[in-house]
């Protein structure tokens, strides 16, 4: 696998790989291990915040670099308002 890297690295400033969630199979954990960063995908009203701190302890566990968060599936109703009322409304079409 590391072979793989290094021919994508010589190719590519930026490689963007999609697994498997980390709470569910060990793949998740194994690339991390080996690559330069890591940004956990949350979904937001599906994780719970348990399942999200165990991921993150998953990934501290084998020394992955973990350089940030994104909250997915992000709704009007599940935000509050908050979104729709900062980026506009939809009856602006």
């Amino acid at each position: 696998m590391a072979n793989l890297f290094l021919q994508f690295g010589e190719q590519f400033d930026i490689i963007v790989l999609d697994v498997l969630p980390v709470n569910k199979v060990t793949d998740a954990q194994i690339l991390a291990s080996k690559v330069d960063g890591v940004i956990l995908v949350v979904p937001q009203g599906i994780a719970l915040k348990g399942a999200v701190l165990r991921a993150r302890d998953l990934l501290k566990k084998v020394n992955a670099n973990l350089i940030g968060a994104v909250l997915n599936c992000v709704t009007d109703a599940a935000s509050g308002g908050y979104y729709g009322g900062y980026y506009g409304t939809d009856d602006k079409k």
